[in-house]
This record gives C-alpha cells, sequence and structure tokens, in this order.
C-alpha cells in the first residue's frame, strides 16, 4: 500500500474506469482492462478502478489500482455512482491523471466531471446497453419493473452523452460504430475491437484429467463461456436443449448469484436434466483451454452486444460456433459459424449438427491481427498519445 501517487515519472498518467478491477474475476470487461493495462505501463502510468470493500490505493503487475467501496446487489452494480465516486477520487489523489477512459456508456455522467477538470476523457460504449435493462426485466419481480424501465432510460441517456461529452467514443464493433453515428453523430468515434488472450494448453493427460473432474467426456458437450445474464440469451439455449434429441450435455460457464431472479428461473428451465451443466465461475486459463479446444461445438446466443470477448477467444480452436444471429456475431465470423434466431433453428442444428458443419467454410483456427491485444493496445497509444498531443 502507498500514499503518495504522484510519483515522479515522466510517463502520462491515464485512467481505466468502469470495471470491477484486476486481476480479472468477473468477465469480458475485467479481461479488458487487464489486458490493456498490461501493455499500456510500458508507455503510461496506469490506474485502474477496483471496486471492492475500502478505498485506496495499491499496486498490481506495476498497474496502480484505485478501490473504490462497492456494493453488489443480485443483478447489478450501480456502476454511475462508482464511476463519479471514482472520477472525484481520482481528480483529489492523483491531481495530474491527464487521460480518464470509461469501460461503458453510463461512465459519460462522471465523463461530465472530467470535462469540467479539463482532462481527456475517451468513453467506451460497448453493446447497446439500453436494451440489456429491458431483456433482463421480464425475468424480474414485478415490484423491480419500474426500476429497470428506469434505468434502461438512464442507459438511453448515458448513450447519447457518451457520443456527446467525451474528446473521442469508442465503438467495439463496426456495426456498433455504424449505429452510432446514425443515431448520434458522435463528435469522433473511432472503431476499436477487443483482444483475445492466450490460453496455456497444458499436456493431454492434464485436459483429459480437467474434463474428468468436471464429468465430461471429449467432444460430447457443447459449451457457453460468459455472465449469466437475461441478454445473453441462457434460457433459449436451455429451453431448446431440453427438448432436442442429444445424448450430449450442455455446459455453461459463468459466475452464479443464487439469489438473482433470472438464475432462479434457470434452474428451473433445467429441472432434473443432467445434460444441463452449471459449473460457476471458472477463472484458471488451463481450465478454460481444455473446455474451449474438447467441445464438440460453441453456442454464442448473446443478442445485444459488440464484439464479445468470449467469443473471439473461442476463435483460437478449430471448433464448430452456432451463434445467434446479429450483425455483430456474423462482422466476427462471416461464414464460417452456423446462425439461429429461434428455438427451432437451434433445435435443428443441435439434432443434425454434422449436416450443418458440412455447409460453412472450413477455416481452420486463428486470430485476426486486429483481435490481437498486441495491435488493440498499439491503437489505444495511438489514440491517447493524439489526445495529448504527442506523435509516436
Amino acid at each position: 500500500m502507498y500514499q503518495d501517487t504522484n510519483f515522479n515519472s515522466s510517463k502520462p498518467k491515464v485512467a481505466l474506469i468502469g470495471s470491477r478491477g484486476i486481476p480479472p474475476r468477473y468477465g469480458g470487461a475485467e479481461t479488458f482492462v487487464y489486458e490493456l493495462s498490461k501493455r499500456l505501463k510500458n508507455y503510461f502510468d496506469v490506474y485502474v478502478a477496483c471496486e471492492t470493500d475500502h478505498f485506496g490505493l495499491d499496486e498490481f503487475e506495476g498497474i496502480k489500482r484505485v478501490h473504490i467501496w462497492a456494493k453488489h446487489t443480485p443483478t447489478m452494480t450501480i456502476p454511475v455512482i462508482y464511476d463519479i465516486i471514482t472520477t472525484l477520487y481520482l481528480l483529489r489523489k492523483v491531481r495530474d491523471v491527464r487521460v480518464m477512459y470509461y469501460m461503458a456508456p453510463d461512465g459519460a455522467f462522471a465523463a461530465i466531471l472530467a470535462k469540467l477538470a479539463r482532462r481527456k476523457v475517451i468513453v467506451n460504449t460497448d453493446g447497446i446497453e439500453w436494451k440489456r435493462l429491458l431483456i433482463r426485466m421480464k425475468f424480474v419481480p414485478w415490484y423491480l419493473k419500474p426500476l429497470y424501465l428506469l434505468t434502461s432510460i438512464v442507459m438511453f441517456t448515458a448513450e447519447f452523452l457518451a457520443c456527446k461529452v467525451p474528446d473521442i467514443t469508442i465503438a467495439d464493433s463496426i456495426a456498433i460504430k455504424k449505429y452510432l453515428e446514425y443515431r448520434w453523430r458522435p463528435r469522433r468515434v473511432e472503431y476499436v475491437a477487443y483482444g483475445v488472450r492466450e490460453l496455456p494448453e497444458g499436456s493431454e493427460d492434464r485436459r483429459l484429467r480437467i474434463l474428468e473432474s468436471l464429468g465430461l467426456e471429449r467432444n460430447n458437450y457443447y459449451l457457453t463461456i460468459g455472465r449469466i445474464v437475461a441478454e445473453n440469451n441462457i434460457h433459449l439455449e436451455i429451453e431448446t436443449f431440453r427438448n432436442a434429441k442429444t445424448e450430449s450435455k450442455l455446459v455453461i460457464v459463468g459466475p452464479i448469484d443464487p439469489r438473482d431472479p433470472y438464475v432462479r428461473h434457470l434452474f428451473k428451465l433445467r429441472g432434473r436434466d443432467k445434460r444441463i451443466v452449471f459449473t460457476g465461475g471458472i477463472y484458471d486459463p488451463e481450465v478454460i483451454y481444455t473446455l474451449r479446444s474438447e467441445c464438440k461445438a460453441y453456442i454464442h446466443p448473446y443478442t445485444v452486444g459488440g464484439t464479445n470477448p468470449s467469443l473471439l477467444e473461442q476463435l483460437q480452436f478449430n471448433k464448430p460456433i452456432i451463434a445467434y444471429d446479429v450483425s455483430f456475431h456474423r462482422e466476427i465470423l462471416r461464414d464460417k459459424a452456423m446462425y439461429f434466431k429461434t428455438k427451432e433453428e437451434l433445435r435443428e442444428i443441435l439434432q443434425n449438427l454434422e449436416r450443418y458443419i458440412s455447409r460453412i467454410k472450413k477455416g481452420g483456427s486463428g486470430i485476426p491481427q486486429h483481435f490481437t491485444w498486441n495491435y488493440v493496445a498499439k491503437r489505444y497509444c495511438k489514440i491517447m498519445f493524439s489526445l495529448l498531443g504527442v506523435r509516436k
């Protein structure tokens, strides 16, 4: 723990605000911040906001962590408030931070304070966030529905502000960039995707032991990895799987909060079907590698995101991908995946997988350059230095 944050360094100070923090223990936003910050630290003094149980500052792998007290509810945090608190805390404790990067559109409210303090501001709009709340609203008790509707309105407003307040607005997919340009006409919008982390392969014996410990067989399970939230359509694949004629398992990897109404709904949907497996959160990269590399096919049922890190990560493996049919996914997968929009279409694919696989373009594994973390970090370096008037 340290107190003096104004180190004698010639590097400009930048802050990444809006994730739950590092090391990553929750989802794609945290992975993004970790992978980006550990590369940016070669050029900047990087400060990462972390939601914890106290206020304070410390250091992790050469990255400065700004701890902000945060209370998580069953379904969400209160990110707008935390972003505002983090911004005020940083402006007081790290007075010469020059660039503030907000991870999501609701960060635009806090970005107003940063702009008033004459800081350079970047806001990432992520997906179409206001739609997420409308989808989640279907699965919460009636007395919470007005709150979700109000939050959706707040997020819609945040999306507008995210295109008007910052110096630069970031879109993580080309489809999102076109959407923002059409709806809001941002001052300056840049397309920068997420990167793909490299996972440790481990030995074949190790992979087989991991599968055995999870009760799985090689090439005999479908896989989904991500947050267990309604807009990710986990309910749709469970409903489909229960009525599909297949002996394979459906493995769903992601943090589970038993208090969450949506999680309770999913458990009720699963019933006694032992083919449907919830593993909870898994953060060991070697276990994730095993699950991704040994699955029969990967199912990606997300609906409202932009470029999704979990989907990008699966591109490393020469395994069939079954994706919900939206422009964000087609932008990444093109004709190398199978697409569905309804339970009937998904069930048809599951029951006739080999026939559908024969129709898709063979491409093997491999990550396009613009989805590598080194490329993403270089893009952000260029963007941040341009804001600071520095040529690199």
